[in-house]
């Protein structure tokens, strides 16, 4: 028995503009944070990144000092 839909392959351009609307449509379901929201949390994830950035600096300074004492470096 022959069947009568067959179904035609999409091209990559008919893919393409699918998942195109897709995540456009997504987008417009998504609650974006308020300008003080944005503030407040990129100054959060800055104030982290230098604290950790002393840290990390702060460790190197001490253990390459203690190398260079007793390695001889």
């Amino acid at each position: 028995m022959v069947s009568t839909t067959s179904k035609k392959p999409e091209g990559v351009s008919s893919s393409a503009s699918k998942y195109l609307r897709e995540v456009w449509l997504e987008l417009k379901k998504t609650s974006w944070p308020s300008y003080d929201e944005l503030k407040k949390s990129t100054a959060l994830v800055l104030g982290v990144i230098v604290i950790v950035a002393v840290w990390i600096g702060g460790l190197d300074f001490i253990f390459g000092t203690i190398t260079r004492r007793f390695v001889g470096w």
